[in-house]
């Protein structure tokens, strides 16, 4: 009996001190800054998408000319932080709030290939040919978006300095001329402490 009481009670035990869940949780403002670790943050991507967003859209008519609303495409994003950062969720966010902007019109490169599958299928004959699209009446891109996004941590004792700089350019696809370009620094300090049980 004793040995079957022993048997339970170390099996409770090591189930409680096995790997916890997170089970219980809350929606919350996406806009809320919550720093709980030093690491690249959603707080981090607002701030950078909103001051290029604000950027491009003050700069807008400097930048379209005589065209209202120029054709942007979004070109190579770079991560040069030793973090893995998903840099599309960034140019993402950029690309929708400058569409919903209503000053620029963006060409979508990522599906390229399905659109041309999608000419093949639609000249095939399986469509009305009234009603067909085909190739050749896509809207050529002016300017290319890119950005780069670095950082910079710097430790000593238990103080800790992150450091992270984004830079984004417009590039005239005619011109090959960066007729845009801002940065956006983010500088987040923290100090180590011992944490308890």
């Amino acid at each position: 009996m004793k040995h079957a009481i022993w048997i339970i009670a170390l099996a409770l035990t090591v189930g409680c001190a096995g790997p916890r869940a997170f089970t219980k949780g809350s929606y919350e403002d996406p806009k809320t800054i919550a720093l709980l670790d030093d690491r690249f943050s959603e707080n981090d991507m607002q701030l950078i998408a909103k001051r290029m967003v604000n950027s491009l859209v003050t700069a807008s008519e400097h930048i379209a000319g005589k065209a209202e609303q120029p054709v942007v495409i979004v070109g190579k994003m770079r991560n040069r932080t030793t973090e893995h950062i998903d840099l599309k969720m960034l140019s993402d966010k950029i690309r929708t709030a400058l569409i919903q902007s209503g000053k620029f019109r963006f060409a979508d490169v990522e599906n390229r290939r399905d659109i041309a599958e999608e000419y093949e299928y639609q000249q095939s004959g399986y469509v009305d040919p009234a009603r067909a699209k085909s190739p050749g009446s896509q809207t050529s891109a002016d300017y290319l978006l890119t950005g780069t996004l670095t950082s910079n941590i710097q430790q000593v004792g238990k103080d800790k300095l992150v450091y992270y700089k984004a830079t984004f350019q417009f590039t005239d696809l005619l011109t090959s001329e960066i007729v845009w370009t801002d940065e956006k620094e983010i500088r987040k300090a923290y100090k180590k402490r011992s944490i308890g049980l």
